[in-house]
């Protein structure tokens, strides 16, 4: 691999959190689970599907097909249907257990789904690994269209307060702006001192992430799971973005730029 895919002058490294560094498949079903668990307490069944992890198993199955359903509403919003479609997942899921599947039990369940996020979040394997060993080399920082107060607490759960201080942690203000604003970037910078040309973000979006970064100056690293080949190259303009497979493949893409 080539060790110029990387400016020499980077020196400041910003990382996306959702599907970049956490897991969000993983953390699902996590959370799915822990939620199911409290939900029935010490209630026993004698049938054999009633178990936390095939009802996560029924909810995913029960998503996949009916997830392309989902159509934006007359104001543009998808959330009536997603909130039908969770209902219908949830009630075939369920369907071994003695919950009445009604609106008010699909809120409580995901409004407790929400909560236990920021508990029970999954990183991609190997990612804190290759947090710690950027950070020997790099400034590094979060970018992120997630509430401020949940990444901190997500940071520290899992180890990585000293790699990514609070003070390195940029999320969007409601109401104000949010990725793929050229503000949220443009503060990052301003508060690490970091020239954009010193710059890259990490990330998964190539509209939130990688379009943000691209217009103020920036380079950008696109995590993309679908990509063929583990490391490659696309050409933006006169940019080159470089495009990885897996979060931990950072550290070979690093190697050797200090």
């Amino acid at each position: 691999m080539k060790k110029s895919l990387i400016p020499s002058t980077v020196r400041t490294i910003f990382l996306d959190m959702n599907n970049t560094m956490i897991d969000p498949e993983r953390s699902f079903d996590q959370c799915f689970r822990n939620i199911l668990v409290d939900f029935t307490g010490r209630w026993e069944s004698d049938e054999q599907e009633a178990t936390p992890e095939k009802a996560v198993e029924l909810y995913l199955a029960e998503w996949q097909k009916r997830k392309k359903k989902i159509k934006p509403s007359s104001s543009g919003s998808p959330n009536a249907a997603i909130n039908e479609i969770r209902k219908m997942c949830l009630k075939a899921s369920l369907k071994h257990y003695p919950f009445a599947v009604n609106d008010a039990f699909v809120q409580s369940f995901f409004r407790e789904m929400k909560k236990q996020q920021r508990q029970y979040a999954v990183l991609f394997p190997h990612t804190a690994e290759t947090v710690r060993e950027l950070a020997k080399h790099y400034q590094l920082g979060i970018i992120s269209n997630g509430s401020k107060d949940v990444q901190e607490e997500m940071i520290e759960r899992f180890g990585l307060s000293a790699e990514l201080p609070r003070e390195r942690i940029f999320t969007s203000k409601k109401g104000e702006y949010r990725k793929p604003d050229s503000a949220i970037f443009m503060q990052a910078l301003k508060a690490t001192s970091t020239e954009p040309a010193h710059a890259a973000m990490v990330g998964d979006s190539w509209s939130n992430d990688i379009a943000g970064a691209l217009k103020c100056g920036m380079n950008a690293i696109w995590l993309n799971k679908h990509n063929s080949k583990k490391i490659t190259q696309r050409k933006v303009g006169k940019k080159k973005i470089v495009v990885i497979r897996q979060f931990h493949q950072l550290r070979d893409l690093f190697d050797g730029q200090t």
